[in-house]
Parts: structure tokens; sequence; C-alpha cells
């Protein structure tokens, strides 16, 4: 199960990256065509691309600290300290 989860966060760190991107290249070409509604959709999906960023960085944050306090602790464990 433990590697299921690393796959999904995986996955979706990758597609928020690339909805991300997507949406930043679609608002600038709304706004080089000046058309309006294609830069506000391009926006939106940038900003939701990189809202999903976000949440799957700071779970992958937590997840790294928690394996890092269990490793130390272990090690502390077998050194005797």
């Amino acid at each position: 199960m433990r590697l299921n989860e690393i796959a999904v966060e995986a996955a979706g760190i990758s597609v928020a990256n690339k909805t991300m991107i997507g949406g930043a290249a679609t608002g600038l070409v709304g706004w080089l065509s000046q058309v309006n509604w294609i830069g506000v959709i391009g926006v939106a999906v940038a900003v939701v691309g990189l809202a999903a960023n976000i949440y799957f960085q700071v779970r992958r944050d937590r997840r790294e600290s928690a394996e890092s306090r269990e490793r130390i602790a272990a090690l502390k464990d077998r050194c005797g300290l």
C-alpha cells in the first residue's frame, strides 16, 4: 500500500505540473490574441494546477519528514543514544 500512495502522489504531481504549464500557455495565447475568455480560462487552469501542485508537494514533504524522523530514531536506537 505504501508504494501505491507514492505512485499516486508522483502521478498527481506530474499532472499538476502539466496542468499548470498548459493553463499558463493557454492564458498567454489568450492574452496575445486579445480574446479575454481564453485568457481567463487559461489563468484559472493555471491556478488550479498550482493549487494541486502545492497540495501534493506539501503531502510529499510531510511524508519525507516522517520518514526522516523514523530513520533518525532507528539510528539512535542502533547506536544506543
